[in-house]
C-alpha cells in the first residue's frame, strides 16, 4: 500500500507535511550543491560517479544517518516543548496534565512561540486550579427504578427541586485576563468583577459549563409530559421565550455529548421474553469527579444576590442587542435601539 502523506492539522485546516522521502530528496539536493559548488541539475547518482569516496558509501549509511538526523531533531523538539508540558510540583507532573488533553480550549500560550503545543494540548483554566481526581465509576444503567430510587429520577417535589437546584449552581466564579483570552473571547468584551469584591483588577466574571449543562438538562425534565403541570400549570409557557429555551438546551447538550464522544461500550446479553440480545447500560466509565469540581465551586463563587448587585461601569462599551432578541425577553419597549451583536452572544 502507498504511503500517504503526513499532514498536521492548523487553525486554518490540513496541510501536507513533506514525508521522509521528500526529505531524503531535499538533502540528496543539498549535498549534491555542498560538494560541488555547482547550481547544476544534475542527479544525486552522477555526483556520486563524480566523487569516487562518496560512490563507495553505501546508501543504507547515508539513509540511517538521515533517519538519526530526524529522530534527534525530534527529540529536541519534544524536550523543549516538554519544558511546558511538565511542571515541578509536589506529586510530580502538573496539575490535571492528562485531563488537559480533553478539555476545550487551548488558546492560554503565546501565539507564536507555541503555536505547535496548542495542537497537542487542550486545557481549561480551572484545571491549574482544582484537584480533579480520575475515578472509574459503573453508570447504573437501569430501565427499571433501582432500590433505593435515585433522587434524580423520582417525579416533581421540593427535595427533588432541591437536588437539582444543588448541582445546578449558576454562581459565577471569578477568572483571569489570560482564562479569558483561553476561551477564545475578547477582554474588552467581557464583563469584570469590581476590585471592591476583593479578586484584584484583573479578574472577570466566569461560569463554570458544567453546571450550564446540567441547568439545561433539569429544564428538558420539568418539561417532561409527567412533570409539566407540576411546574408551568399557572404559568403562560406558549410563547417565543419558552420555545427558545427548550431547543437551546438541547442544542447545548447534543454539541457537549457530540464534543466529548464518549467511546466507552455496553455489552449485551440474552433475555428470556426478548427475541434480540439486550443491551446493558450499566458499564464503567472514568469519570472526574465531580464532588471535587462542586465543593471548589462552593468555595470560590460569588453568591447570586451579590452578583445580581452588579451594573455597568462607566466608559463600558455596551453592544446593542438585535431587534428580535429584544422582542423575546420583552425588552424592546425600553431599549429600541437595533444593533446587530445579539445572536452572538444569547
Amino acid at each position: 500500500m502507498a504511503a500517504r502523506p503526513l499532514q498536521i492539522l492548523t487553525s486554518w485546516g490540513y496541510r501536507r507535511v513533506s514525508s521522509q522521502s521528500d526529505d531524503i530528496e531535499d538533502e540528496g539536493h543539498l549535498l549534491k550543491h555542498s560538494l560541488e559548488g555547482s547550481d547544476s541539475p544534475s542527479s544525486l547518482g552522477q555526483e556520486f560517479d563524480a566523487n569516487p569516496r562518496l560512490a563507495k558509501l553505501p546508501t543504507c549509511v547515508i539513509l540511517l544517518n538521515l533517519m538519526f538526523f530526524i529522530l534527534s531533531l525530534w527529540l529536541f523538539v519534544m524536550s523543549m516543548l516538554s519544558k511546558e508540558l511538565y511542571v515541578d510540583q509536589e506529586g510530580g507532573l502538573e496539575r490535571n496534565y492528562f485531563l488537559k488533553k480533553t478539555s476545550e480550549p487551548c488558546e492560554i500560550l503565546i501565539f507564536y512561540y507555541f503555536y505547535f503545543l496548542k495542537l497537542i494540548i487542550n486545557s481549561a483554566p480551572l484545571l491549574d486550579l482544582i484537584d480533579i481526581p480520575l475515578r472509574t465509576i459503573r453508570m447504573n444503567g437501569t430501565f427499571l427504578e433501582a432500590k433505593p430510587v435515585s433522587i434524580f429520577r423520582q417525579p416533581p417535589s421540593p427535595e427533588v427541586d432541591a437536588a437539582w437546584a444543588r448541582i445546578e449552581t449558576q454562581r459565577p466564579v471569578p477568572i483571569s485576563r489570560a482564562d479569558v483570552i483561553s476561551q477564545g473571547q475578547d477582554p474588552s468584551r467581557a464583563a469584570k468583577f469590581p476590585e471592591s469584591f476583593g479578586f484584584g483588577s484583573d479578574s472577570y466574571i466566569g461560569r463554570i459549563d458544567v453546571f450550564h449543562q446540567i441547568h439545561c438538562l433539569n429544564r428538558l425534565r420539568m418539561h417532561l409530559h409527567g412533570n409539566y403541570e407540576y411546574y408551568y400549570a399557572d404559568t403562560d409557557t406558549n410563547n417565543k421565550y419558552h420555545d427558545l429555551h427548550v431547543s437551546h438546551c438541547v442544542y447545548m447538550l447534543l454539541q457537549n455529548l457530540m464534543c466529548t464522544a464518549n467511546v466507552d461500550v455496553y455489552t449485551h446479553t440474552w433475555m428470556d421474553a426478548q427475541e434480540n440480545a439486550f443491551p446493558d447500560f450499566s458499564m464503567n466509565h472514568k469519570c472526574r469527579d465531580f464532588d471535587a469540581v462542586l465543593k471548589w465551586h462552593d468555595e470560590n463563587s460569588v453568591p447570586l444576590e451579590k452578583f445580581g448587585g452588579l451594573r455597568k461601569p462607566a466608559g463600558f462599551k455596551e453592544h446593542i442587542m438585535t431587534h428580535e432578541f429584544k422582542e423575546v425577553f420583552q425588552w424592546y419597549d425600553d431599549h429600541p435601539n437595533d444593533g446587530d451583536l445579539g445572536t452572538d452572544i444569547m
